[in-house]
């Protein structure tokens, strides 16, 4: 079952995407002052440059004192990244030990209030890395909690994967099952897989699979060094004219986060049209929201 055309219609509006036509760094000056998100232009096609504050909450294997957000520090962080690093949306996650809306702490909540009054954006995706987590759960109940989670805390875009790990057929019964349950205006985003190229290759190879998504979204993650201009082409052209989005991206601008590695700049030249820095905190900026070398860097080249 596909959503309506006004739930599209209204979810698109609200993130501003029409009708769908790294590593830490260290601490720098400010960059220069940015415009409000709403107003921002990107480099390239981006429309849509995004902080990941997944490691940021303690459920996440990574979380530590550089990554935290804390009741003492989030609200620093969010402006930090919204006025100075220049973003226009965060990434949190969908935490696979909470059932519903009332296992999440006030904090996370909180952090989701706080981003929307900066005019942030925001893109929700499960914490897992492939689906142990869910072992013994059917795919409608795995469906059931996604759109539970939408529905309490309405996300602008929705994946229901992270580098899951399954085969074109289930991810296809999954997203049909998520898109049925959806009860909130949403735009729905994945396949999320962690390489470009396997991206690119397993959309290309069933172009029925992109048409279930509003957004086509691949990670660069685990070392991708296939991540080039080229490849994020390729993954362009599978999506048969559906937005692109970088979705979990560690690359410095012009280099990768291990030296040999494509940077983001390949994303961009490539044709995605949203891009989302991983490890926001402490990668573009610390505790009291002082911008990094890095998000200085990338602000410099993409931020116009």
């Amino acid at each position: 079952m596909q959503a309506s055309p006004t739930r599209r219609v209204a979810a698109s509006l609200a993130l501003g995407l029409g009708l769908l036509s790294a590593g830490p760094g260290e601490a720098a000056p400010p960059c220069p002052a940015a415009s409000p998100p709403a107003a921002r232009r990107y480099a390239g096609r981006v429309g849509h440059y995004l902080a990941d504050l997944k490691t940021s909450f303690p459920e996440h294997e990574l979380y530590s004192p550089a990554t935290a957000l804390t009741r003492a520090n989030y609200r620093a962080v969010l402006d930090g990244l919204a006025g100075e690093a220049g973003v226009n949306g965060v990434r949190l996650p969908i935490v696979p030990a909470y059932a519903g809306a009332a296992d999440y702490p006030p904090l996370y909540g909180d952090v989701l209030a706080s981003a929307r009054s900066l005019g942030l954006s925001i893109y929700a995706s499960p914490m897992s890395v492939g689906m142990k987590p869910f072992v013994g759960w059917s795919d409608d109940r795995y469906a059931s909690w996604i759109a539970d989670y939408a529905a309490a805390f309405r996300p602008d875009v929705l994946s229901p994967f992270n580098e899951a790990g399954l085969d074109n057929r289930r991810i296809a019964r999954v997203a049909r099952l998520v898109r049925a349950k959806l009860t909130v205006p949403v735009l729905l985003m994945g396949p999320d897989r962690q390489h470009v190229g396997r991206s690119a290759e397993s959309l290309a190879r069933d172009p029925a699979v992109a048409a279930l998504f509003d957004i086509v979204g691949s990670h660069n993650a685990d070392k991708d060094a296939g991540a080039t201009a080229a490849a994020w082409g390729a993954l362009v052209e599978a999506a048969g004219g559906r937005p692109v989005w970088s979705s979990e991206n560690p690359a410095l601008w012009s280099r990768g986060q291990v030296e040999g590695l494509p940077g983001m700049d390949q994303a961009v030249e490539g044709g995605v049209e949203g891009v989302v820095a991983w490890m926001a905190k402490p990668g573009l900026v610390d505790g009291t929201g002082r911008p990094t070398a890095k998000a200085c860097e990338i602000a410099a080249n993409l931020v116009r």
